[in-house]
């Protein structure tokens, strides 16, 4: 038997616990404990449900499994311990609850750590969770931008049409994610270990590009076998990722005078350009704006958080790049949604951040209004380990054998750079301004305070890559950065 547990985001009075047990065809029972206190869900009990792999013993009982507890907080406002017991196993994880309002100058910051684009068989050499557990200050709130999993990964793989064995081979890269720990080999585990925690989803948690079929994902090329994959990658994304408080499609928080909004902006998505966003989603927008809207007339600072699976401030692919390469969220009508909603706030002068992953490479982004007011910042940050991409790599490796001999080899000579300019993006009229390009695999940690008006954050980019001298070359701290509505 395999344990791991997690701390998924839920809503501001509740604790979640999302328990994983493999192995077994019927899971023990649970116990948890608090600072050695044992401690009781706070609801009905959790039902265990198969995680959705199909891993079956010869009774055909699934033997994979996972449940979400529900807990009251804990009295208090510091970071604590959880220990999850089931049968001969144990594990622990820690959370801290997150504020009703941002923390003031004198205070210690509100730290959130920004993560997109894992792939785990180049998580080999110096484990990014090592790296990540060192940073200092400990995030409070952990963020996976998406493409936590490569489910098309390796290009190459021939995937089974079978749908049980389809089920098993994609479940099997969720494993070895989650479970990594429990395994003995890199993963995700430990950054998922300190919570809260909230996943959004990107294409490859189903798989390149989707839902439009690839051609060399020879699995994508027939309806029923994209039916299929989709049908399978959404039952493993709803029982590995989504916590039960973003299930309608997004996830709202407000931290003042922060106002938070998480978007799943890849489930949804159909294959003609219309929507990316369901129903509910496309109505909390909505819900975030006018709610900004009214802090701004009720004389309160409002500031605007916004994030979802992909850059805002993007080029628009044409007609070839969106079907072989990435669909943007520019390409869909539903942008329009985003684009109305913060023209909106703009012209209120209501500053927004939106913070995202996906584009493996980082960037910070300054937007000001013809005033001179700034009123936007992006920050990207992608991947923690880059792919491998065939052909591309073996290119770029012969081009930096050839600058080695003339003595400029590049850093990162697989990784793609940030655009140097955006002269051919517009968002609501603002200026925009390139403040740090990142390359290489990396994380961001930001870190907020409240000031009269609104807040400031800096951004700590942290290198990932296993080579302590370019960790240390290419790590770097930027800020503060100020937005203010009053």
């Amino acid at each position: 038997m395999q344990l791991f547990a997690y701390n998924q985001i839920g809503r501001p009075d509740e604790l979640l616990i999302w328990v994983g047990i493999l192995g077994v065809a019927t899971p023990p029972a649970v116990a948890f404990e608090i600072h050695g206190q044992a401690i009781a869900p706070s609801a009905q009990p959790a039902v265990f449900e198969p995680l959705g792999d199909e891993v079956r013993d010869s009774y055909d009982r699934p033997l994979n499994h996972r449940a979400i507890f529900a807990f009251a907080w804990p009295a208090t406002s510091e970071r604590f311990t959880v220990r999850v017991s089931a049968g001969d196993q144990c594990v622990t994880l820690t959370s801290k609850r997150l504020p009703g309002v941002l923390p003031a100058k004198n205070a210690d910051s509100f730290n959130l750590l920004l993560s997109s684009c894992y792939y785990q068989p180049n998580d080999k050499s110096q484990a990014l969770t090592d790296i990540i557990k060192a940073i200092k200050p400990a995030p409070d709130f952990t963020l996976l931008a998406g493409d936590q999993v490569y489910l098309d990964l390796p290009s190459l793989q021939n995937l089974p049409e079978d749908k049980t064995r389809l089920a098993q081979t994609l479940g099997k890269k969720y494993q070895l994610n989650w479970f990594s720990n429990p395994l003995k080999q890199p993963g995700l585990a430990d950054v998922l270990s300190h919570g809260p925690v909230l996943c959004v989803p990107d294409d490859h948690e189903y798989w390149n590009n989707f839902p439009y079929k690839q051609v060399q994902l020879t699995n994508t090329h027939w309806e029923k076998d994209r039916n299929n994959w989709r049908e399978l990658a959404t039952r493993l994304y709803e029982r590995y990722q989504m916590s039960p408080a973003q299930s309608a499609g997004f996830f709202r928080q407000d931290i003042e005078p922060l106002s938070m909004l998480f978007l799943d902006g890849r489930t949804y998505r159909d294959d003609d350009g219309t929507h990316m966003f369901n129903a509910q989603t496309r109505t909390a927008i909505a819900d975030w704006k006018n709610d900004l809207l009214a802090r701004k007339k009720n004389q309160q600072a409002a500031v605007g958080l916004l994030s979802s699976g992909q850059a805002l401030l993007i080029e628009k692919p044409g007609q070839w790049d969106r079907r072989v390469a990435d669909m943007e969220m520019i390409n869909y009508k539903d942008f329009a949604l985003l684009k109305t909603a913060l023209t909106e706030l703009f012209a209120a002068e209501i500053p927004v951040l939106f913070i995202t992953g996906d584009v493996h490479w980082g960037r910070i982004v300054e937007g000001k209004n013809q005033r001179g007011n700034i009123l936007f910042y992006e920050v990207i940050a992608s991947p923690s380990r880059l792919i491998d991409t065939i052909g591309s790599d073996q290119i770029n490796s012969v081009k930096d054998k050839l600058r080695d001999l003339f003595g400029d080899p590049k850093a990162f000579p697989k990784h793609p750079a940030a655009p140097k300019d955006l002269k051919e993006i517009a968002l609501a009229n603002l200026t925009l301004d390139i403040k740090h390009r990142q390359q290489g695999d990396h994380v961001a940690l930001l870190r907020f305070h409240a000031i009269p008006g609104g807040l400031e954050f800096s951004v700590d980019y942290v290198c990932t890559d296993p080579n302590e001298k370019k960790r240390r070359e290419h790590s770097s701290s930027h800020g503060p950065y100020k937005l203010v509505s009053l």
